[in-house]
């Protein structure tokens, strides 16, 4: 394994609860890639007993990506393994038990931004409350967009907590109702799902029995970022085993504004029933000697006494050099002079050849939205210099949505509305007005997009036909000719595809506006009331929030630009050069007027003295930021003694004083060796209908809708076909499980799954093909259910090759003598034609092999089950049918991969139902 000795103390102690104490740089992932490898491997345990939990899900990607690399070779089934964040594993628990949930099969789950209008939508029964008025009596100025945005601070808190509120007050009736409204709406918010999937655990001993009885061991990442009801869960799945490993770094605790206590892991060793076996990682491999010893330094500065695990900082033989590698890079009271000293540094960096990517340095601020933080980025991308920084809140200052903006302005704006008549007089109304005069300014100049526009705003000025919704009046608008340079950049980058991710992203806004807005279609009698709620509150309220850009899961730092990352969004990474700013923030903490309420409600389980933690969080968030650093540490900051502030501010004197300046000489270039920017090893995952066959269908279209997320126009025909492959999974599920099903709870059942539906897809169904639908689910329970004997539902199931995951949902599993088949419900015409019914086998035989490659028992194929009529088609299946099948995911997952999307091939019938059927700039019938 070569692993150091604690390494290998922490792969080995199996039994019982484990804490790892794991320093920055420490080989963490690998320890925990060759825990697993070795309880699998060496002590014989089945993957589907463990449960691992990151704090991300990249993290999650990469340690599924390392350990499926590791056992590649073996035959080993990880399939079953329980690995994601805490809130995706519990969302598994949840699926996996949505009988005994409050939720309904196909529930949403409600983002941050979803969470505010969802409440905001639903303000009207917390009004209604006894006692709203008492609550924000000293608030009168507070819109209705910030009510709901406190009431959403309670909730979330609540949920983290694992609190039930139920006295007499505003906030306990409040959080009841809140609860009330989320559950009859079949939607979740992000806190409330892990309360969900402990209350199903908590309240059913059984479930919880049999979950325990699965899940023998646990291995928590990143323990000292839980919040107490994750605690909560992981004890309770632990049982009296407690085979629980948690794995973290108590300096790096820097969540507790999301509701993490660092007590859960100050605290775990005495918090678990049996003996805990404590192993530290102290063996700093990422770092040089100069930036640990620095690191080591910050964080001694400060009295802990028994409110940090006491741990060592030692760098590894071949890194035990003395050699300057922490510097400060500043000026003295001029902004302009600083902006030029680090753009003279970084061009110098690169022209010297010290660094051959722009890619190997990352600024580190605390935030990134901070006028300077954005006058720098300007600054540096007028020099030359890329900047990278999806978080700084410039997506409505971007240059293309400033024009989409500019056009729905242009065409839906009306004499008669809110807008126009400037009965909004916030900010927002400026920056319509900078929309509208950036697309006149272009229709001046422009003949062909005024005519073009014209007709548009002609069309929908006078609405005789069905014209869609607001995302049917998106991809009309970004067909023409001024996005086309956007749409035909075939570059593959992150940075210089920026505006093609950011029209992705506008394509779910306006999609979420239907959503709220509840329309299907514009006609002359709404369109006046969506315009005014588009303008007026859906972009007016998202602008103010700010809108993040695309991040990609693996290029977590793009080539040719250097990251503005905030602290907490490099948490986990690392870079060769990182510079930190900021220097002027000092330890404080928002203070309001609701702090004794939040003592009633909240209980006091920090473990620190409450005192004490703005000091104890300043520490952990910079050590977090300064421990980044590979070969170069920087800390830069525009000196001043001006004002009330000095900068660097008072905590940060001493050791910013006890630095060099970059240019002292100090530092020997000559010497300095900088490492290229690591990769993150995670391997892309691809199934036969999601992937293979929709970029053969057409490349094109799959690279806007996979690769860079435009969304999708909803369809009858997958809105139907959805509903039955719901209600068949809900009769197997049932049958499986040896439940009594009877004709009433399949017809309740399937009319309750479409009112959800429903609402979910603002889509509606003809009542004669409700009608038909539901003869064809009993048709299926009634003539061919009883043929069957289910061994699994939907089954997911995963193989690995060289250089991806191949991946397939199986709908039903069934078993014949001994040996296995499976079935693939179809909810379309059984009248193929050879293309088609070639794909569909080829499908089958596919997933014969997922199955096979997961299962000792023999798999000799399947059926296509078509629902409309009860036809099956039967596949026979050997293995090695499957080869013709990899070489064509091969061959296609090395196209995706290269870029390879410029091709448009789709039939003609399906063209003139693509979204995208304008850009296919020369195909005559279109």
């Amino acid at each position: 394994m070569n692993l150091n000795l604690s390494q290998k103390e922490a792969v080995e102690n199996i039994d019982g609860p484990l804490l790892i104490i794991a320093g920055p740089g420490s080989g963490k992932t690998r320890t925990l890639v060759e825990r697993m490898v070795y309880m699998i491997k060496e002590r014989n345990i089945k993957p589907d007993e463990i449960l691992v939990s990151t704090f991300t899900e990249r993290a999650a990607r990469e340690l599924t990506t390392r350990i499926g690399n590791r056992l590649k070779n073996e035959k080993i089934y990880l399939e079953g393994l329980y690995i994601g964040t805490l809130h995706s594993i519990c969302l598994k628990i949840i699926d996996e038990n949505i009988e005994y949930s409050n939720l309904e099969k196909g529930y949403r789950v409600l983002d941050n931004v979803d969470q505010k209008f969802f409440i905001f939508s639903k303000l009207k029964f917390f009004k209604d409350i006894k006692g709203f008025k008492e609550f924000f009596q000293n608030k009168s100025y507070l819109t209705n967009w910030k009510i709901g945005e406190s009431l959403i601070k309670w909730f979330n808190r609540f949920s983290e907590e694992g609190l039930e509120v139920n006295d007499d007050s505003f906030l306990a009736k409040s959080y009841q109702i809140y609860k009330k409204i989320l559950f009859e709406e079949n939607v979740i918010d992000f806190s409330m799902i892990q309360c969900e999937a402990y209350r199903i655990l908590n309240e059913n001993s059984k479930i919880l029995k049999n979950f325990q009885e699965k899940i023998k061991y646990i291995m928590i990442d990143e323990y000292q970022d839980t919040n107490t009801i994750q605690e909560k869960l992981i004890f309770l799945i632990g049982g009296e085993n407690q085979n629980i490993c948690v794995v973290g770094d108590d300096d790096q605790g820097i969540y507790r504004f999301r509701g993490a206590t660092i007590r859960n892991i100050l605290q775990f060793e005495g918090r678990v029933g049996k003996v805990c076996k404590i192993v530290k990682l102290e063996v700093n491999y990422r770092s040089e000697k100069d930036i640990v010893n620095f690191c080591k330094e910050w964080i001694d500065s400060l009295y802990w006494d028994e409110f940090r695990h006491s741990k060592e900082l030692i760098v590894p033989k071949d890194k035990n050099i003395d050699r300057t590698r922490v510097v400060k890079l500043s000026v003295e009271n001029s902004e302009n002079k600083w902006q030029e000293r680090i753009a003279n540094f970084l061009i110098f960096m690169k022209n010297s050849k010290k660094i051959t990517d722009y890619n190997q340095v990352a600024f580190l601020f605390r935030s990134v939205r901070n006028k300077r933080i954005i006058s720098l980025a300007h600054y540096l991308e007028y020099k030359g210099i890329g900047v990278y920084s999806p978080r700084s809140n410039l997506f409505f200052n971007r240059e293309e949505i400033i024009l989409i903006i500019g056009i729905f302005l242009y065409i839906l704006l009306r004499a008669d509305s809110k807008i126009y008549n400037n009965e909004y007089k916030l900010e927002i109304l400026d920056y319509y007005k900078k929309c509208l005069n950036s697309i006149e300014k272009k229709i001046k100049i422009d003949n062909e997009l005024k005519k073009d526009l014209d007709i548009l705003k002609n069309e929908y000025e006078n609405i005789n036909k069905n014209k869609g919704n607001l995302l049917s009046l998106y991809y009309e608008i970004i067909a023409l000719n001024c996005f086309k340079n956007i749409f035909e950049n075939e570059e593959n980058s992150v940075l210089q595809n920026r505006a093609l991710y950011n029209l992705g992203i506008f394509s779910k806004i306006i999609e979420k506006a239907d959503k709220i807005s509840k329309i299907q279609n514009l006609t002359s009698e709404n369109i006046l009331k969506i315009g005014d709620y588009l303008f007026t509150m859906h972009l007016k309220f998202l602008k103010q929030n700010g809108v993040d850009e695309y991040e990609d899961i693996k290029e977590y730092a793009p080539k040719g630009a250097v990251s503005f990352l905030t602290i907490h969004q490099s948490k986990g990474l690392e870079f060769p050069v990182v510079i930190v700013g900021s220097l002027e923030s000092i330890p404080e903490v928002d203070r309001d007027d609701e702090g004794e309420l939040e003592k009633k409600y909240i209980p006091y389980n920090n473990f620190e003295p409450e005192y004490r933690i703005k000091d104890f969080d300043f520490w952990r968030l910079y050590y977090t930021a300064f421990s980044r650093a590979k070969n170069l540490l920087i800390l830069s900051c525009v000196e001043s003694n001006k004002g009330k502030r000095q900068v660097p501010s008072l905590p940060f004197k001493r050791v910013y004083e006890s630095i060099p300046d970059i240019l002292s000489g100090d530092l020997k270039f000559s010497e300095l060796d900088i490492e290229n920017t690591s990769t993150i090893d995670i391997k892309d995952s691809y199934s036969y209908t999601g992937d293979l066959l929709k970029y053969k269908e057409c490349p094109y279209r799959y690279k806007l809708n996979k690769i860079y997320d435009f969304q999708r126009k909803k369809t009858i025909e997958n809105f139907y076909g959805n509903l039955i492959h719901e209600s068949l999974e809900y009769i197997n599920k049932t049958i499986i499980n040896n439940k009594y099903l009877n004709i009433e709870e399949i017809e309740n059942r399937y009319y309750s799954s479409y009112e959800m539906m429903k609402k979910k897809e603002n889509l509606y169904l003809d009542n004669d093909v409700l009608k038909k639908g539901l003869n064809q689910i009993l048709n299926y329970y009634n003539n061919d259910l009883i043929k069957m004997k289910i061994v699994d539902v939907e089954k997911n199931l995963f193989v690995f090759r060289e250089n991806y995951t191949i991946e397939g949902k199986l709908d039903l599993i069934i078993q014949d003598g001994e040996n296995l088949k499976i079935i693939d419900f179809k909810t379309g015409s059984d009248n193929l034609d050879n293309e088609s019914l070639e794909n569909y086998i080829a499908q089958i035989k596919l997933y014969c092999y997922l199955l096979s490659m997961n299962s000792e028992k023999k798999v000799l194929g399947g059926y296509i089950y078509f629902v409309k009529n009860q036809n099956k088609i039967e596949i026979p299946y050997t293995l090695g049918d499957e080869e013709e099948i990899l070489k064509d995911f091969d061959s296609i997952t090395e196209q995706i991969s290269n870029g390879m999307f410029s091709e448009k091939r789709l039939s003609e019938e399906k063209c003139l139902k693509c979204e995208f059927k304008k850009h296919c700039f020369g195909i005559n019938m279109i």
